[in-house]
């Protein structure tokens, strides 16, 4: 059941702070984490760091709540409010990484998932790295290369 109410929600703030007109370019946003974030999983339960669990759906169905929920919608708002700044991107970083954490923390405590050789501090730190990559990678897409902007999106930087 914590996957559909983090699925829910990620969608509801989605909604709410997303911008359709830059819709176009910043969807790379939530594709680029969908899957950074399922290789990320996918070596942790590997590694045996931690499990997803759900007695309602199985894990496969709980995957796919959560990679079209939490990982798509904040890819693409990540991309969204990515700025040319480094601070403001440092900034970004930060509050992402945070976001994600908190949702993380939700999901683990309500029983959704559970750590084995895991930490909260761990998880912010492949978040920090996971999100400043990120960065990178959107700043080429969305401003194009070197961040000169008027690249792909056609986006200018901040004045």
């Amino acid at each position: 059941m914590p996957w559909i109410i983090v699925f829910v929600y990620s969608w509801i703030l989605f909604l709410i702070f997303f911008d359709k007109t830059k819709f176009r370019y910043t969807v790379y946003g939530g594709i680029i984490a969908a899957g950074l974030g399922t290789a990320v999983d996918w070596t942790g339960h590997r590694l045996k760091l931690y499990s997803f669990q759900d007695d309602t759906f199985g894990p496969l169905v709980a995957s796919i709540f959560y990679v079209t929920g939490p990982l798509f919608t904040m890819g693409v708002l990540f991309f969204q409010y990515l700025s040319l700044d480094r601070r403001l991107q440092a900034a970004n970083v930060a509050a992402f990484s945070l976001a994600y954490l908190a949702v993380e923390t939700l999901i683990v405590r309500a029983g959704g998932a559970h750590y084995h050789h895991w930490h909260y501090t761990a998880s912010l730190g492949v978040d920090l790295l996971a999100f400043t990559a990120l960065s990178y990678i959107g700043k080429t897409v969305v401003y194009g290369r070197g961040g000169q902007g008027g690249g792909a999106a056609g986006m200018k930087g901040p004045a």
